[in-house]
């Protein structure tokens, strides 16, 4: 989104106190203007249709309507750049998730106020995250009401029949009640039959896509992986330029409301199709193979390359024209040489539009660094993937 003249700013807090602070904060910025201030969820809406403010700076918890029903009221009616407040939760909590999977492009703990010494500094953070969201485009989506378990999904079936490994007798399992359990008893034999094994479907490894961003890419991932099918063949490995804690909090909460396995990769761990793996970006892996299939080796950087360019470079090196490098929303950390290696193996190089991306920095760097790349919107990049995905899958049986 291009702006001209000043970012208005409304604010919805039922707090006085935090409200002068954010005004106080922005007091001086001449780039940046408050033009309303809401108590709960119902005046904040009521601003939004008078004012049309470039960002909403939003607290979750909030009488009459709180901030989560507002955000959610607010993508459907009138999609605007949110960032959303909380002093119940911090950053990297399934809470923060929740609010990027309805829409909002950013989160922001109050309580880390209280851990900065330097409230200039807090300052200078929220002023930076406002010029970020007020950058980006949003789009109407649809209220996250529920959310099923990612493993319990996975194993929705009406009826599947299994067999006993001791005795081999024939037995159902219900989809409705059996499937989440671990296991059952044999009815003839007694002996434990592990359900989950059963299902685990094995998918053959014949594509591989690697998506890197940093802030900003939890939104942009929680738009495009949910979205994927496991049996589409191929794995999903996703780098994060963020805290680890952040990182592994994350890979549980996207695990939780994917149809495919989310995985925190460890170093030698079988690449197995189907599933997504989660790996921060300070961890140099690469691939090697294991037995017919390839697992996550651990490097080492002595000629300076980032953990991004590593991993796309040793990928490209096995998959070649089966690679795929997605560069997500992120600030500059590297990836250039790395996009470039993938491109001269034949692989294909493609990047969220800029539009689309929280932070800028990444996506411009690896762009100016490898002019073949593609820009695409999260949809488009969905479909990309699965089209890539699905047709390397069908060339693989074919032949």
């Amino acid at each position: 989104m291009q702006l001209s003249g000043k970012i208005t700013v409304l604010i919805a807090d039922d707090s006085l106190v935090f409200r002068r602070f954010l005004r106080d904060i922005f007091e001086n910025t001449i780039d940046i203007e408050i033009i309303g201030e809401a108590r709960d969820g119902i005046e904040a809406l009521e601003l939004v249709l008078k004012q049309t403010p470039d960002v909403i700076l939003m607290d979750l918890e909030m009488p009459v309507m709180d901030g989560m029903t507002a955000l959610q009221h607010l993508m459907i009616h009138c999609p605007t750049p949110i960032i959303m407040f909380s002093s119940l939760t911090s950053e990297g909590t399934a809470r923060c998730f929740d609010t990027l999977k309805n829409g909002a492009v950013d989160f922001i703990c109050k309580d880390f106020l209280f851990q900065e010494h330097n409230i200039e500094i807090y300052g200078q953070i929220v002023i930076q995250k406002v010029i970020n969201a007020a950058g980006n485009t949003v789009r109407s989506i649809e209220p996250i009401f529920t959310l099923q378990k990612g493993h319990q999904a996975r194993l929705s079936r009406e009826k599947q029949i299994i067999f006993c490994e001791e005795c081999g007798t024939r037995q159902s399992v219900d989809g409705d009640r059996d499937l989440v359990l671990r296991e059952i008893r044999c009815q003839n034999c007694g002996d434990i039959i592990e359900i989950r094994n059963h299902f685990d479907k094995f998918r053959r490894n014949n594509f591989i896509s690697i998506l890197a961003g940093g802030s900003g890419c939890f939104r942009n991932l929680l738009n495009i992986v949910p979205k994927l099918d496991a049996d589409m063949g191929g794995a999903l490995i996703v780098v994060i330029f963020d805290e680890e804690n952040a990182v592994s909090s994350f890979t549980e909460y996207l695990n939780s409301i994917c149809s495919m396995k989310v995985i925190r990769a460890r170093e030698n761990m079988c690449i197995d199709g189907g599933n997504c793996y989660i790996v921060s970006g300070t961890e140099l892996f690469g691939l090697k193979p294991y037995s017919a299939n390839y697992s996550f080796q651990q490097l080492s950087s002595d000629d300076g390359k980032s953990p991004l360019d590593l991993l796309l470079s040793s990928t490209a090196a096995v998959f070649r024209n089966r690679t795929a490098g997605i560069i997500l929303s992120g600030d500059a950390h590297g990836g250039a040489a790395g996009m470039q290696a993938l491109v001269e193996a034949q692989g294909t190089a493609l990047m969220l539009d800029p539009a689309e991306c929280y932070c800028k920095g990444l996506g411009t760097l690896i762009r100016n660094n490898c002019s073949s790349i593609s820009s695409l919107g999260e949809n488009d990049l969905i479909a990309q993937i699965q089209a890539l995905h699905y047709g390397s899958k069908r060339t693989v049986t074919a032949a």
